[in-house]
């Protein structure tokens, strides 16, 4: 008897020590900082939505999870987000928006999340203004 409580014991500390490790883990990792990370791929807004559309599978292996550097013509602003050519969705952490216009021609960098097919667009986040 005595021995099943030590073991029950010894298991409930392993458990405990497991669950602190997995939660420090989680929630204490570094975070990656795309702004200073160097871009993988340079294309323009145009090109990326177009790949998407053609081959969605191909495009997100490609893309996914990438820092990519794009450039495009604004053609709609909102909030923290701007659409770039029509196609690209390009979401900032800041209010780098407000300093935009529609037509105006930017270049950016952010991590590309994939393809929205319900709205048609090219998802970039977490993205920087590039002069």
């Amino acid at each position: 008897m005595r021995k099943k409580r030590y073991i029950i014991f010894g298991l409930l500390i392993i458990g405990l020590i497991t669950a602190l490790l997995v939660y420090n883990y989680i929630f204490n990792s570094e975070h990656r900082d795309i702004a200073s990370e160097e871009a993988t791929v340079n294309l323009s807004a145009e090109d990326i939505f177009t790949q998407f559309q053609k081959d969605e599978a191909l495009a997100t292996a490609n893309y996914l999870d990438q820092v990519v550097e794009m450039t495009g013509n604004i053609t709609s602003i909102e909030d923290n987000d701007v659409v770039l050519s029509s196609g690209v969705q390009v979401s900032f952490n800041s209010q780098e928006t407000l300093k935009f216009q529609k037509g105006e021609q930017i270049t950016i960098k952010g991590r590309c999340v994939g393809y929205d097919e319900l709205l048609e667009l090219v998802k970039v986040d977490q993205s920087t203004l590039i002069k």
